[in-house]
């Protein structure tokens, strides 16, 4: 396995936006990472996939941007398609796996993500962030809509109304940070959960950063919310991520 480590940017905390208001009590700085909690594996099953696989790594190890995540991919390796073949070549300490195909739709589906070979650098990024229980931020169909706000209670970037409050059975793991930004606006409504609002059950649901900009609403953009960050790097350091479970099978 290889894996680069390069020393975080100590002018990190410039990037944040918007400014965290004081009473945060949570440490919300972004150490470098020093050692891999996630290690994700990449399955090709044709020289073409292995090519696709290898770009998508180097990005990786080479981006200076991921630095903050305790994230590393392993060397692309050509397994069959067969499951019982992969589950006995995968290495035990095998966290997730990306697949490939000639064309589809990106997804995530527990800890195994699936790309297409014409997805780009930043889709899998996007798509990596799923693993740690990120959830869009798109408009989206009402059917998928549904799914998801469903499940938004512990998702790192959105959290319901009802948990902004002390008196809540299922509290947010993050809940201060959001209180602290939907108290620097005014108008929260930039901070609703634009997938959501197709949902008629009158459930508020806030992001932790306005709709304009953010990875988790554009494929294409290159840069993550410094808060964003700090989340990513707690749900890996605290094994809130997928995992698939590795091992000989029999």
């Amino acid at each position: 396995m290889v894996c680069v480590v390069i020393s975080a940017d100590s002018n990190a905390s410039k990037y944040i936006y918007p400014q965290i208001a004081p009473q945060v009590a949570a440490d919300i700085s972004v150490t470098q990472f020093t050692h891999c909690v996630d290690h994700v594996a990449l399955i090709a099953h044709s020289v073409i996939d292995y090519r696709y696989l290898m770009g998508l790594y180097n990005d990786f190890v080479f981006d200076t941007n991921m630095r903050f995540l305790p994230v590393c991919l392993l060397p692309p390796m050509m397994i069959s398609d067969d499951a019982r073949d992969q589950q006995a070549h995968l290495p035990l300490l095998t966290t997730q796996i990306v697949k490939v195909q000639a064309q589809g739709n990106a997804y995530v589906s527990d800890a195994i993500m699936q790309l297409a070979h014409t997805d780009t650098y930043q889709v899998f990024i996007h798509e990596l962030a799923h693993f740690a229980g990120f959830l869009d931020e798109y408009p989206m169909s009402a059917a998928a809509a549904r799914f998801q706000c469903d499940i938004a209670r512990n998702a790192p970037n959105v959290i319901h109304a009802s948990q902004l409050t002390d008196n809540n059975d299922q509290p947010h793991p993050y809940a201060d940070i959001f209180i602290a930004q939907l108290n620097l606006r005014k108008n929260n409504a930039d901070y609703e959960h634009i997938g959501c609002e197709t949902q008629h059950n009158q459930i508020r649901r806030f992001l932790l950063h306005p709709n304009d900009f953010t990875f988790l609403r554009f494929y294409d953009v290159p840069v993550i919310p410094y808060l964003y960050q700090y989340l990513w790097q707690q749900q890996v350091l605290k094994r809130r991520t997928s995992n698939i479970i590795t091992g000989p099978s029999y």
